[in-house]
C-alpha cells in the first residue's frame, strides 16, 4: 500500500523522470518489489539492475512511498552488482556533441533564434539523456532469480538485521546504565545536600512537595545502592522521616513507590 496523501512526495520522486531517461532502471525494479504479497513464488524477477544497495534519493523516496519491505529490499540488492558512475560523470559532453548532425544543431538553433528557447531545451535534454541511456547498461547481469528465494533471502536479512538492532540496543542501554552510574556516583559524593532538599521539600507539607522529595529519594535509593547497599539507605531514610512521620500523605506516596513499608 502506497502513501497517497501527497505532502511533499511530488517534489521528492520528481527526479525519478530524469533518471529513468538516462537509462538507470532501478524504480522499474522498486515498482515491481512493492508487489510484495502479491508475486507469486514461482515469478522470475525482472532483469536486476545495477546499485540497489545504493539508491538515489529520489528511489529512497520512492521505497518510502510505495512502502516496500525493507528486508525484501535487501534481499534484492544482494543480487545487484555496485552501481557505476553514471554516464555523464564519466564520459565528458563533448563526446555526446560529437554524436550531433549539423542538422539537429541547426533544427536546435533555429527554435531559438524563433523565441522557443524552452521547447529547444527540451529537445536538448531529451537528446542527451537518450545518448546516456544508450551507453548505460540496462541490467547487472545477474542470475534472475524466483520470488521464493527472494522471500527466503529475506527472512535472513530480517533475522540479521534483529541481531544487529539487539545489539545496537544493548549497546546503548550499556551506555545508558554508566552514565546514570556516574551520575549516581557524583551524587553520592555529597548526599547531605540531597537529604537537605528532600527535607525542606517535605516541609512543604504540600502534595507537589511530598511528590518531589519521593522522586528525590528514589535517587538517593539507587545511589545508595550502587555504592553502600539499601540497609544504607534504610537507615539513613528511618532518620529523615523521625520529624515527618505525622505527614501521613507523605508516608503513603513513599510506601507506593517501594521505599517505605512501615
Amino acid at each position: 500500500m502506497c502513501r497517497c496523501d501527497g505532502s511533499g512526495w511530488m517534489r521528492r520522486l520528481t527526479p525519478l523522470r530524469d533518471e529513468l531517461m538516462r537509462g538507470d532502471l532501478r524504480s522499474l525494479y522498486l515498482g515491481w518489489l512493492a508487489g510484495g504479497n502479491t508475486l507469486h513464488d514461482n515469478m522470475l524477477e525482472p532483469e536486476v539492475p545495477y546499485g540497489l544497495a545504493d539508491l538515489s534519493p529520489a528511489q529512497q523516496a520512492l521505497v518510502e512511498f510505495l512502502e516496500i519491505d525493507p528486508d525484501l529490499l535487501e534481499a534484492a540488492s544482494l543480487g545487484s552488482a555496485a552501481a557505476t558512475s553514471p554516464p555523464d560523470e564519466t564520459l565528458p559532453i563533448s563526446t555526446w556533441l560529437n554524436t550531433w548532425q549539423t542538422a539537429d544543431m541547426q533544427d536546435v538553433l533555429r527554435t531559438i533564434a524563433l523565441g522557443r528557447g524552452q521547447e529547444a531545451e527540451r529537445q536538448v535534454k531529451s537528446h542527451y539523456a537518450a545518448w546516456l541511456k544508450a551507453q548505460r547498461p540496462a541490467s547487472s547481469g545477474a542470475v534472475r532469480r524466483q520470488v521464493a528465494e527472494l522471500r527466503e533471502l529475506a527472512q535472513l536479512a530480517a533475522a540479521t538485521r534483529r541481531t544487529r538492532e539487539a545489539q545496537a540496543h544493548a549497546k546503548r542501554e550499556e551506555e545508558r546504565r554508566q552514565e546514570r552510574e556516574a551520575e549516581l556516583r557524583r551524587i553520592m559524593d555529597s548526599p547531605d545536600k540531597y537529604w537537605t532538599a528532600a527535607n525542606e521539600e517535605a516541609s512543604r507539607g504540600s502534595a507537589s512537595g511530598y511528590e518531589r522529595t519521593v522522586s528525590m529519594l528514589k535517587v538517593l535509593a539507587e545511589g545508595y545502592a550502587l555504592v553502600a547497599g539499601p540497609d544504607a539507605f534504610d537507615r539513613q531514610l528511618r532518620r529523615f522521616l523521625v520529624p515527618h512521620a505525622k505527614r501521613l500523605a507523605l508516608l503513603r506516596r513513599l510506601a507506593e513507590a517501594g521505599l517505605w513499608s512501615g
